[in-house]
């Protein structure tokens, strides 16, 4: 009997030991085989090019070709294009880089679209717009004198932020050319990656992240050619008697006592700040809170919500008539407060699906992805989505 209890503590160790010994095999093997998988995706991961200046008349140009960084220098004072590589369908023709929008923004336009948070959706976008034929079939701009404006956040989230990113600075050039304008405007998701929030960037960013050594905030630092691009562009814009921003803003806004110039001046100046240390500052605590033109939801919320007797004093104070907004996703482009506000994120961010706000000889329409004109619907608490 001794003898019996003597074997029994000597085989439970035994078979713990053997226990411990085929789950380490198993963690093993299950590693093994997890890491072809990775290494498969960053073999078919294609980027770029990202464009970084050496000095004002040099610049490195990257590109992520099939997992592989490629990298060419190029003499600016010789080529302004950034050549087609890899993934990149045609060559890129580089602004000049001192060029930038004006900040007291005011504009007029006979014919107008408006849509925002594409969020790396490039095939939706590219179909909508070709749908209203602000794009042709070759990606370039046939809106004429027209105006398209991006009402922010165009970055985070999908996997095609950089197609995007060239494909509206190229139709940037293209429209002015013709007689037309691109408003890009700023959105929290964009000011986010600037000051190195990147919570929200799609894990392809974080592989584009370790194969070129860098954060993604770098990618666009004020020394790159997007980054600068970035920074040129504001986050209001009047448009006729429409006043564009991403989110919208609080009747408290007022109490700023500020020009549209000078808001747009203080956001293009705060760019790439710890968000610790703009949140120390009060009136940027203001700008980038939750009142704020980036992130206010009060039209369509209850915290922070707003009156329609308040709106309609804000919209007369701000000299215009309607306040074309997004940021709060909807399964389409509404209306709200008797058409003083319009909605426009459409919830592209799904890459199902989304609709333009569209204006031509005082007249608002809401553009479907097949092409259809539509009036403008007006919201209703079944229509809401998702923030």
């Amino acid at each position: 009997m001794a003898m019996r209890r003597a074997i029994v503590p000597l085989l439970l160790i035994a078979l713990a030991t053997v226990t411990y010994l085929l789950l380490l095999q198993l963690f093993t093997m299950l590693e093994a085989e997890a890491a072809p998988v990775e290494d498969l995706r960053l073999l078919q991961l294609q980027d770029g090019p990202y464009a970084r200046y050496l000095t004002e008349d040099a610049l490195q140009v990257s590109w992520i070709c099939r997992g592989s960084v490629q990298q060419q220098q190029l003499n600016l004072a010789q080529t302004n294009q950034i050549p087609a590589r890899c993934a990149q369908s045609e060559a890129v023709m580089l602004h000049d880089k001192n060029s930038a929008d004006s900040l007291d923004i005011k504009f007029s336009a006979p014919r107008v679209a408006i849509f925002s948070d594409l969020h790396g959706q490039y095939q939706v976008t590219v179909q909508l717009l070709q749908a209203h034929q602000i794009l042709d079939s070759e990606l370039n701009w046939s809106f004429g004198d027209g105006h398209l404006v991006l009402a922010g956040d165009l970055m985070d989230r999908g996997d095609k932020v950089t197609e995007l990113l060239w494909l509206f600075y190229r139709l940037d050039q293209q429209a002015q050319a013709a007689g037309g304008r691109l408003h890009l405007l700023l959105g929290n998701h964009e000011t986010m990656v600037l000051y190195n929030d990147l919570r929200y960037i799609h894990p392809k960013y974080r592989q584009v992240e370790q194969l070129l050594g860098v954060s993604y905030s770098e990618l666009f630092n004020d020394d790159t050619v997007l980054g600068r691009w970035l920074r040129s562009k504001p986050v209001l814009v009047q448009l006729n008697d429409m006043l564009i921003m991403h989110a919208g803003v609080h009747p408290d806004y007022l109490a700023l006592g500020m020009s549209r110039q000078e808001v747009n001046e203080a956001y293009r100046q705060s760019l790439g700040i710890p968000r610790a240390e703009l949140m120390e500052q009060p009136l940027l605590a203001f700008l980038y809170g939750r009142l704020g033109p980036l992130w206010f939801r009060g039209y369509f919320r209850e915290r922070d919500a707003v009156t329609a007797a308040q709106v309609e004093d804000l919209v007369q104070r701000l000299g215009v008539h309607h306040l074309v907004v997004g940021h709060t996703s909807m399964d389409g482009v509404y209306q709200h407060f008797d058409g003083r506000v319009y909605s426009v994120d459409s919830n592209i961010k799904r890459g199902e699906s989304g609709e333009l706000l569209l204006w031509q000889e005082g007249q608002f329409y809401r553009g479907t992805m097949t092409g259809e004109r539509l009036p403008v619907p007006v919201f209703s608490a079944v229509a809401e989505v998702e923030e």
